[in-house]
C-alpha cells in the first residue's frame, strides 16, 4: 500500500502548461494534452484518473474515462519521442467527450445471412486470431504505397501477425471478394448480428473504393458497437488513403453517420474520417452543414497542441472554407458564425 501511495504522490507533480487552446498537463513521463473538455479542468482530470488507476499510463486511460468517470466515450493516444539526452518521452494525448447526446454507435442487426465459404472461413479466423487478420490488411496496404505487393505477407509477420498462419489467410482473403461480394458486404453491414461477418465485409468494401457506398460503409464500420470492426475500419481508411485510391465520395447519404462521429461517436476515429473526408473531396455545402450541427471537436482538434490532430481538422476546415485561419479557433468560430448568419 506505501508503494501504491508513493507513487501517487510523485504523479501529483505536475503543472498545467498553457497552449493556446490546448490543455496539457506536464506529468512525470512527459506532456499529456487534454482534448474536448467542457466541464473538466485537464487538472481535476488527469488528478480524477490518477486517483482512479495511479498505475495504469496515460495512454491506456479510455476505459477509466468511460467505466470509472462516467465520460460519454473517449480515447487516449501515446506518442514516443527520443530526446537528445538519449532518454525517451511520451506525449499523450487524451479526447474526452463529456456530452452523450452526440455518441451514437450503430445497433448491430439481428439476422444471420448466408455467406460463402470462403467468407466463414475468414470468420473462423477473425474470432481465433483477430491481430493476424488486421496486420495484413494493414500490411496490404503498406505494401502497395512501398510498391512491392508481394512483401506484403512479410510485413504482416512484422506488424504482429502470427507467421504459422500468415500464408494460408492470405491466399484466402485474395480469393475471398467477387464484385457480387460487394453488395453482400453492404447488407451485412446492416442486418447481420455476428461481428465476425461485420470485420469481414468491412475488409471486403476496401476492395472496391471506386464505389460511393464502399466508403459509407466504411464509415458505418467506424460507429460499429463492436471495437474489433471499428479498428478494422480504421486500418483500411487509412490504407485507402495513403495508397491513393481515393474519389470523389457523395457523402451527403452517410449524413446521420458522420454526424455521430463530429459529435464524438468513437474518438479513436475522428482523424481518419476527418482526412478521408478531404481525401475524397466532401462537398463544401454538405460539409458546412456538418460543422454546424456539432462544432465542438472539430474546433477542439484545430487547437490541439499535437500536430497529428491540429492537423486533419486544420485541413478540413480550410478544405471546407477556402480560408486559413491557421490554429486560431476564435476566428473559425467567428467564420462558423458568420457562415450560420449568411444561410
Amino acid at each position: 500500500m506505501k508503494g501504491k501511495l508513493f507513487l501517487f504522490a510523485i504523479t501529483l507533480c505536475f503543472v498545467l502548461v498553457s497552449h493556446g487552446n490546448a490543455e496539457v498537463v506536464e506529468g512525470p513521463r512527459g506532456p499529456v494534452e487534454f482534448i474536448g473538455l467542457e466541464n473538466w479542468t485537464a487538472t481535476e482530470l488527469y488528478k480524477a484518473i490518477q486517483e482512479q488507476d495511479p498505475d495504469k499510463p496515460f495512454h491506456a486511460c479510455a476505459a477509466v474515462l468511460k467505466s470509472d468517470l462516467e465520460f460519454a466515450d473517449a480515447a487516449a493516444f501515446g506518442f514516443m519521442k527520443s530526446l537528445e539526452d538519449g532518454t525517451m518521452n511520451m506525449y499523450t494525448v487524451v479526447v474526452g467527450i463529456e456530452d452523450e447526446s452526440g455518441v451514437q454507435y450503430r445497433t448491430p442487426g439481428n439476422k444471420t445471412l448466408d455467406l460463402p465459404e470462403s467468407w466463414q472461413e475468414l470468420q473462423t479466423v477473425v474470432n481465433e486470431d483477430f491481430n493476424t487478420l488486421a496486420a495484413l490488411v494493414q500490411a496490404r496496404y503498406q505494401s502497395i504505397e512501398l510498391n512491392q505487393p508481394d512483401k506484403a505477407p512479410e510485413l504482416a509477420t512484422y506488424f504482429g501477425a502470427n507467421s504459422e498462419t500468415v500464408d494460408a489467410v492470405w491466399k484466402l482473403i485474395d480469393s475471398s471478394y467477387e464484385k457480387s461480394d460487394h453488395q453482400l458486404a453492404l447488407d451485412v453491414l446492416e442486418k447481420d448480428s455476428s461481428w465476425t461477418a461485420r470485420a469481414v465485409a468491412t475488409m471486403i468494401l476496401g476492395y472496391f473504393h471506386e464505389n460511393d457506398e464502399s466508403w459509407h460503409g466504411l464509415a458505418d464500420s467506424l460507429i460499429d458497437s463492436d471495437a474489433r470492426v471499428r479498428n478494422l475500419a480504421g486500418r483500411v481508411l487509412d490504407g485507402l488513403v495513403h495508397t491513393n485510391k481515393t474519389i470523389q465520395v457523395q457523402w451527403s447519404d452517410a449524413s446521420e453517420t458522420l454526424t455521430a462521429l463530429f459529435g464524438g461517436t468513437n474518438p479513436f476515429a475522428f482523424n481518419q474520417i476527418l482526412t478521408s473526408l478531404v481525401a475524397t473531396e466532401i462537398e463544401n455545402e454538405f460539409a458546412e452543414v456538418l460543422v454546424q450541427k456539432d462544432p465542438d471537436l472539430l474546433l477542439a482538434y484545430a487547437g490541439s497542441e499535437h500536430e497529428k490532430f491540429r492537423t486533419p481538422a486544420l485541413d478540413f476546415l480550410k478544405a471546407v472554407s477556402g480560408e486559413d485561419f491557421g490554429s486560431n479557433v476564435e476566428s473559425w468560430k467567428a467564420w462558423l458564425k458568420k457562415q450560420k448568419s449568411d444561410t
